[in-house]
């Protein structure tokens, strides 16, 4: 798929989750986390750009396999690949977000 074409596809994966529930996510972009300070959690993304580089979108991921961070994880711009299952979050307070849940990593 072309960058524009795959830029659209997540955006539609975050805005239409219901749509991608279950299915199976390959997904090359750069890695990502952000640590969240009032769960005490960290997050860990896959983020692509658009054709243009000006807009991007991503992913949060939950790797099989327990990793330490940071010393099992790549780089903050690392080019990265995932591949897992697509599923939503829901945290305390109700709010959903989107989640290759059972990731594999690959750099």
């Amino acid at each position: 798929m072309s960058g524009t074409v795959v830029y659209a596809m997540v955006n539609q994966m975050v805005t239409e989750p219901q749509k991608f529930k279950g299915k199976i996510v390959n997904m090359s972009g750069v890695f990502s986390s952000y640590y969240d300070n009032e769960t005490n959690q960290r997050y860990f993304g896959c983020v692509i750009s658009d054709a243009l580089a000006c807009c991007s979108q991503g992913l949060a991921f939950e790797l099989k396999k327990p990793h330490k961070y940071p010393q099992e994880y790549p780089d903050e711009g690392t080019e990265i690949t995932i591949r897992g299952i697509f599923d939503i979050r829901t945290e305390e307070d109700g709010v959903g977000f989107p989640v290759i849940r059972d990731a594999e990593m690959f750099r």
